[in-house]
């Protein structure tokens, strides 16, 4: 992190919930007439809608509080330099009396400046072709997620907009930040919440703002983290910003993968051995502790498992009461109901029969799950991001990679076969690792083992030995980048070009960065006829 991040983000404080927005959030008050210009322009700023909070300033005196409150518009509008100039400007001019208008000047301030400095001097800005999405790029590196990124939101913007009913007009904007501590200076999260729970993205202030997974250590799951960030845009949109924490993370999570996959999405393992274990303990997180956002509990667990309650939540909801049920509910807040009661009315009783239903359903159905290593992403220390352009470097294989495999020759066998790995010897570890599945019958279809064979077969150029290997890896971890795109290539050299691409999007939708993928690619995009493609790939090939 650069010296410069470090003084920015001391000296930031994003407390939003305690500001005040002069004008812009000033509390109504209780009348019969039309609503004050104060409570119009708030709900147009709360929808989003900010043309229409333009029209109602227009129509306001012109003082520090109409300054301010135009200000803050620029803000949502991503025109940072105008905002921090006109911010900087009335503050220096001593016009705000109202302490709070002066703490909500500098908060936009410190927000304003906080993005200038996160996209730095000249962010590249990038629309898709349709004008739906604008992705902005801070580092030029990441400019090669625009064409996958694009062609996932352009499905999730008709999987997602069929779903709420919501087709947002102009570019909706996705800001792709190359530093984790860049996201606490745009956002009101602090860096410690966000290495806590492992926090990627946020939707605020009419924008998308997310972490490159360039900046990870293996990747993450970035199309959809988008889509789940897409999600939470549209129903901002489809509520005027009603629904609260617990139901917009339900909505985002369940709607995430539609993007790629039809019907509701499955819990990873270990997430729903933690759901299990959490309702048999009767230690949920209340839908209370997940406001103001679930970024900011104790620990990666607590927000696996709140992500995993509101969920299945939902899930039910659609599985028992279809499109009809979703829409009632969000018809219901939209009108000012009570999230709880707006819930219950959508399933045909009251809140809590609902949670006793839900309860026993996802008691039974998570039953079987088996504990493992909660998955998330994982930032990069200086160091792995210093060693991340380095091929030759392969971290995977350091520490004791087969310690599951307990005593025995199996794993002295397969030990033996890293550190010939790592010394060069890819022949000599073959023979290693064919004496681990020899000695042991179990061994012989161990995920792990399969995956470092299968590898070395296929750096040995004998793919038909090195698929099967790879597929059975693969399916043990569907969310391993590096994995995929060995599939990928070893089915590619035998003659699958079909699950070839399947197993290398499935690499692109972790980690595109993966330099292989991309000669992999253009094969396939060569032998489509699809000339651009297979140029753009090639630029970014590298075997």
């Amino acid at each position: 992190m650069s010296r410069t991040l470090r003084r920015a983000l001391l000296s930031l404080t994003l407390a939003a919930s305690a500001l005040g927005l002069g004008l812009a959030l000033a509390p109504p008050k209780a009348q019969a007439g039309p609503p004050s210009p104060s409570a119009a322009f708030r709900d147009a700023l709360d929808a989003w809608d900010l043309e229409g909070a333009r029209r109602v300033l227009a129509g306001v005196p012109e003082d520090g509080e109409r300054r301010l409150s135009e200000a803050v518009v620029d803000v949502y509008d991503a025109r940072y330099e105008a905002a921090k100039t006109k911010l900087a400007a009335l503050i220096a001019s001593g016009e705000l009396k109202d302490p709070s208008s002066r703490r909500t000047a500098e908060h936009y301030l410190e927000l304003a400046s906080g993005a200038i400095t996160a996209l730095g001097d000249a962010p590249k800005v990038i629309d898709d072709p349709d004008s739906n999405f604008r992705a902005v790029f801070a580092n030029p590196k990441d400019e090669l997620l625009a064409p996958y990124f694009f062609d996932a939101m352009t499905r999730a913007y008709s999987s997602v907009g069929d779903a709420f009913g919501v087709y947002p007009e102009a570019p909706i904007r996705f800001e792709f930040l190359d530093d984790s501590a860049k996201l606490a200076l745009v956002t009101p999260l602090s860096l410690d919440a966000i290495y806590t729970t492992g926090t990627i993205g946020i939707t605020k202030y009419k924008r998308v703002m997310m972490v490159s997974p360039r900046i990870m250590l293996k990747g993450y799951a970035w199309l959809d983290a988008a889509v789940h960030e897409y999600v939470h845009y549209v129903v901002t949109l489809r509520t005027h910003d009603l629904a609260p924490v617990w139901l917009q993370e339900g909505l985002a999570k369940y709607f995430e993968q539609s993007w790629r996959i039809s019907g509701p999405p499955e819990l990873d393992e270990s997430v729903a051995y933690l759901l299990h274990r959490a309702i048999e303990r009767d230690d949920l997180v209340t839908l209370e502790e997940m406001s103001p956002s679930i970024a900011m509990l104790p620990s990666r667990e607590r927000a696996a498992v709140a992500y995993a309650e509101v969920e299945t939540m939902i899930g039910l909801l659609v599985e028992e009461r279809g499109p009809e049920g979703l829409a009632a509910l969000l018809d219901a807040v939209t009108a000012g109901a009570d999230a709880k009661d707006a819930f219950a009315a959508a399933w045909g009783g009251d809140f809590d029969a609902f949670m006793a239903t839900w309860r026993e359903r996802t008691y039974a159905r998570t039953r079987r799950a088996q504990e493992g290593e909660l998955e998330g992403p994982t930032f990069m220390s200086e160091d792995e991001q210093a060693q991340a352009d380095d091929p030759s470097v392969d971290p995977s294989l350091f520490g004791d990679v087969f310690s599951h495999l307990g005593g025995g020759k199996a794993r002295q066998h397969a030990r033996l076969g890293v550190l010939l790995t790592l010394r060069g010897h890819d022949a000599a570890a073959i023979l290693e690792y064919e004496r681990a599945r020899k000695a042991d019958p179990k061994v012989a279809r161990d995920p792990a083992l399969a995956r470092r064979l299968g590898e070395l077969y296929l750096r040995a150029d004998e793919p038909e030995k090195a698929a099967p290997l790879l597929e059975l890896a693969g399916a043990a971890e569907p969310d391993d980048p590096n994995i995929a795109a060995a599939e990928g290539r070893a089915r590619l050299r035998t003659g699958d070009p079909a699950g070839a691409r399947l197993a290398l999007e499935r690499a692109l939708r972790v980690n595109p960065f993966i330099p292989s993928v991309h000669c992999d690619l253009a094969e396939l995009a060569t032998e489509a006829g699809d000339i651009e493609r297979a140029k753009f790939e090639s630029e970014h090939c590298s075997q």
